[in-house]
């Protein structure tokens, strides 16, 4: 499963020319400024640390060009970061535009979102080298822009040939939660934004290696049974491999936050809800980093070898 996948994949995540291999692309939601006299594409970050630790200090600068009409970026990094990172362009739904000052309220943030005039800017790229130690950073390039949009044109030739295969529509189309209370619909604020069905919650790129790995779970059941495996045997193991995904989707959603502190890809659940979130990471599932299909597939094996020395209850043959 893993290494076809991962070849179906691997060209959505181009490498550097060097050899650094993307690990994360760290995304911003975006509203136009209602302001006519402005009308910038404001990116909307809760603050924008890209490394907070103790002996690194590396951040993302918002640049005003009023000169264009445009939010700008350039990563800066320990003495160079003259400003506080901390602060972010949105707080609580309350948005403030980097451009002129002006600002747009949280109800009128909600109802942008919920009328389709929200977007997303990729920001920066998180890239990994295998011969070396650590993490560095850059602005995107026109071929990291290239390859997400050839991953979305994927989408949609997957999304018919799998429709046609499965006989619904692959990307899940339940509602989300709207909560029943207010502390529920806090801890599940995503609804109000206009993100209503599961598949608003994950990018065309996240969707399309959702898409495959659970394609080739099928495929690894069907490969099975043509070889005559034991019935149950091909059954355990696609289940298995089916907990794999599950794990891998709740690393590569919306939903994930870049954790500076760490410099790790977080996941969806790290608590009981599902919050709107304004800027986000997506992972590359096809490498060997945090949050990627060969961890997740390692997470299920480990606990699985756990269960398998627990002594069965006396009594229970089973």
């Amino acid at each position: 499963m893993l290494e076809e996948a991962r070849r179906e994949l691997q060209p959505f995540y181009p490498p550097d020319p060097d050899g650094s291999v993307p690990v994360g692309y760290i995304w911003a939601r975006t509203l136009p400024f209602q302001n006519p006299a402005c009308g910038v594409e404001i990116p909307l970050m809760r603050q924008t640390w890209l490394a907070k630790k103790d002996n690194r200090k590396i951040a993302l600068r918002l640049v005003p060009n009023r000169a264009a009409r445009r939010v700008d970026a350039e990563i800066v990094e320990g003495r160079a970061i003259s400003f506080d990172p901390e602060e972010g362009t949105v707080t609580r739904a309350h948005v403030r535009c980097p451009l002129c000052g002006g600002s747009i309220d949280d109800d009128a943030t909600r109802r942008l979102f919920r009328e389709g005039k929200a977007g997303q800017r990729m920001m920066a790229v998180v890239l990994h080298h295998p011969d070396r130690p650590g993490k560095r950073y850059r602005l995107p390039t026109a071929r990291d822009l290239e390859a997400y949009r050839a991953a979305e044109q994927a989408l949609e030739e997957k999304r018919r040939k799998l429709w046609e295969e499965w006989g619904m529509d692959p990307v899940p189309d339940e509602p989300t939660p709207i909560g029943g209370g207010p502390g529920a619909e806090r801890a599940f604020s995503v609804h109000k934004y206009g993100l209503t069905r599961w598949g608003d919650l994950f990018n065309a790129r996240q969707k399309l290696a959702l898409l495959t790995f659970a394609d080739k779970v099928r495929q690894a059941h069907a490969q099975m049974r043509s070889q005559s495996a034991d019935p149950d045997f091909a059954k355990a193991v696609v289940t298995y491999l089916a907990f794999t995904v599950n794990k891998i989707a709740d690393y590569c959603s919306t939903l994930c936050q870049w954790r500076n502190n760490l410099e790790t890809v977080g996941h969806t659940f790290s608590r009981q809800a599902l919050p709107m979130l304004w800027d986000y990471v997506e992972g590359n599932p096809v490498t060997g980093a945090s949050g990627t299909a060969e961890g997740s597939l390692d997470w299920i094996v480990s606990v699985l070898a756990h269960l398998t020395h627990i002594p069965p209850v006396e009594g229970n043959n089973e």
